[in-house]
């Protein structure tokens, strides 16, 4: 199993004892602002992306090093044939700096293996915090768009 350890989180497969927390991140709206439907999931739709998830791993599941707790997700899905990088927590996690940590980590974790001019990084303009960690972790804006009818940026991933 891969475990990655970094300075306050590590990297991991998803794990079983994860889906209570997993369930409670993809039902919460204001985490799911920015990603898929762009509202929480019903509990079935969530229960289904959990196992489908879990049987079929797309990105690490970021968890804390201290105890294992589960925190979100970080790392490059393949969408339509498109490597898409993105990352979303729970919510009692945002603010603390992880996900410019996971990021990062996952970036130097991948970076032998991905030709990350081929990823897309496409950041909503409304969400401001993932413009703060692109801009933390020194990523290039390439350019504004319109990404399902949303208007943002598209960043290139910098190492």
């Amino acid at each position: 199993m891969l475990r990655l350890i970094m300075n306050r989180v590590i990297l991991r497969k998803l794990d079983i004892d994860d889906r209570p927390n997993v369930l409670e991140m993809l039902q919460d709206a204001e985490v799911m602002q920015f990603l898929g439907p762009r509202r929480g999931l019903s509990i079935s739709e969530a229960q289904e992306w959990f196992q489908h998830e879990y049987e079929n791993p797309s990105r690490f599941a970021i968890a804390s090093k201290a105890t294992n707790e589960f925190i979100g997700f970080c790392g490059i899905k393949n969408i339509d044939g498109v490597l898409d990088f993105g990352y979303f927590f729970r919510k009692s996690f945002w603010g603390q700096g992880l996900a410019t940590e996971a990021c990062k980590t996952v970036v130097q974790t991948l970076e032998k293996e991905v030709d990350f001019k081929e990823v897309e990084v496409f950041i909503a303009k409304a969400n401001k915090a993932s413009i703060a960690v692109a801009s933390k972790l020194g990523w290039h804006m390439l350019k504004e768009a319109t990404k399902e009818n949303e208007p943002g940026y598209y960043y290139r991933v910098s190492m």
